[in-house]
């Protein structure tokens, strides 16, 4: 193998793949990429058993081959290489030499033969949908994602055709403390899919990927895997295998006590009394009181905050309380100025609405202040 690439050209793909390859690893080949060239381009391939990203780029190619050295090594050398100069990589023996101007570096390989392939989608569903229109579901939703690896079945997305509204495609997200639910009119083509829950690591590439994509993206669904095709990259995923719980039951249908706030009012707010709080709890309360909110926050030791916004709210007096940092994370997902909140009583779930997004909610559990 042998071929000249420029380095921002590699530097590119090389920035997209080393993101998913664990710098320790106790199988030393997945700490490895692949690079392959054929007549006039050379492909990157990086996989962790659980996704794989295949990358291509254009390159000069004097010697078709293939060969697996250490992704960060890789990443790490030509991301201190000098903007804009050619690099030339070649295989010598079982070492890979890589060269820049005056600088020269000889990496160890491991067997190409040894190298993991995630094997092909069988059963599948295809269809397109706008870059834009993914990165806006995710970006609704994935805040909420579950850490908590006891419910794996929580660790994703849940991207599915709701049987009461077979028109839309819809993604949910929960922790257990909230909820975030988006949806974007039916693509052509997805009429049939099934519905799918995508880990969150392969929710994170994906999202990178939109950023780079102005058209539309080829996605590619069976029961097990997930495979989005990008101009230039390639993303395969394994899917969560296990049931996402019946979300609709924590939705509130009859939240009557309505409230509109100015959203960067709301925000700042909250993120001012939040500097007194207990960071584990977070705790802020909300009482309302005809067109007036008062925010409080109480800490032993750290003291007391309180501030009052007006707002629009008609109904009857209530007092609630809610962990900061979610009301912060549902309020960065709102794209209008005002945040509508609908609430019930002091020990019931809030839905959180925008009025500027069709089909995007969110439901935040109220804790005890």
């Amino acid at each position: 193998m042998d071929f000249t690439i420029e380095r921002n050209t590699l530097l590119k793909p090389l920035g997209h793949i080393y993101s998913i390859v664990e710098r320790r690893n106790t199988i030393p080949i997945l700490s490895n990429v692949l690079i392959e060239t054929n007549s006039s381009k050379v492909s990157f391939t990086a996989t962790d058993m659980d996704m794989d990203i295949v990358e291509t780029a254009r390159c000069i190619v004097s010697t078709q081959g293939k060969v697996t050295v250490s992704a960060h090594t890789l990443y790490d050398i030509v991301r201190k290489l000098t903007d804009g100069s050619e690099i030339s990589i070649k295989l010598i023996d079982t070492n890979l030499e890589l060269s820049a101007g005056k600088s020269k570096f000889i990496l160890p390989t491991l067997p190409v033969d040894d190298y993991p392939i995630m094997s092909e989608i069988e059963n599948v569903s295809k269809f397109f949908i706008q870059s834009v229109d993914l990165a806006s579901l995710i970006d609704n939703t994935k805040f909420a994602i579950s850490l908590e690896e006891t419910r794996y079945y929580l660790n994703g997305i849940f991207f599915h055709v709701p049987d009461a509204n077979k028109d839309k495609l819809r993604a949910v997200a929960t922790d257990g403390h909230r909820l975030a639910q988006a949806e974007i009119p039916l693509p052509n083509g997805a009429e049939n899919i099934p519905s799918i829950i995508l880990p969150r690591k392969a929710v994170g590439e994906i999202r990178k990927l939109t950023d780079l994509t102005d058209g539309s993206v080829e996605i590619i669904i069976s029961d097990t895997k997930a495979k989005f095709i990008f101009p230039n990259t390639i993303l395969t995923t394994k899917l969560i295998d296990g049931t996402f719980p019946d979300y609709q039951r924590v939705i509130p249908k009859e939240n009557l006590n309505k409230l509109m706030v100015s959203k960067s009012e709301f925000s700042k707010a909250i993120d001012r009394v939040s500097t007194v709080s207990i960071e584990k709890s977070r705790a802020v309360k909300l009482s309302l009181i005809n067109n007036l909110l008062s925010l409080n926050v109480s800490s032993h030791d750290l003291g007391n905050a309180s501030e009052e916004l007006e707002i629009d709210y008609n109904n009857d007096n209530l007092e609630i309380g809610f962990n900061a940092k979610y009301l912060l994370d549902i309020a960065a997902q709102i794209q209008g100025k005002e945040i509508e909140i609908l609430l019930s009583d002091s020990s019931s779930p809030a839905l959180i609405t925008d009025p500027d997004q069709d089909g995007v909610i969110f439901v935040l559990m109220p804790m005890r202040v």
